[in-house]
């Protein structure tokens, strides 16, 4: 059940999607302009909380959802690069 719900928080949150590979592999990739610091992590675990996602006990920077068994990973930008990207991943598929 990813449906549009998870895409409209993100949005809403300032998130732009750049990759939908949903259909072939699982996966919706997004981007935000912010630099994913303590601060934004912080907020945006409150935020996703609320929508029934939980901290992941095993990945840093990660969420799952009981309910869909989704899975969100927050990639920071790298050295050369503002803000950071946040994959959404499908029960099931992994990251590659």
């Amino acid at each position: 059940m990813f449906g549009s719900s998870v895409h409209d928080l993100l949005a809403s949150e300032g998130y732009r999607l750049v990759e939908d590979a949903w259909t072939t592999h699982g996966r919706r990739t997004y981007l935000h302009d912010e630099t994913a610091d303590r601060s934004f992590l912080a907020d945006i675990a409150r935020i996703l909380r609320g929508a029934g996602w939980v901290p992941d006990s095993t990945v840093l920077r990660a969420f799952r959802n009981g309910a869909t068994g989704e899975f969100i990973e927050i990639e920071p930008g790298g050295a050369d690069t503002t803000g950071h990207f946040l994959h959404v991943v499908r029960a099931g598929d992994t990251l590659e």
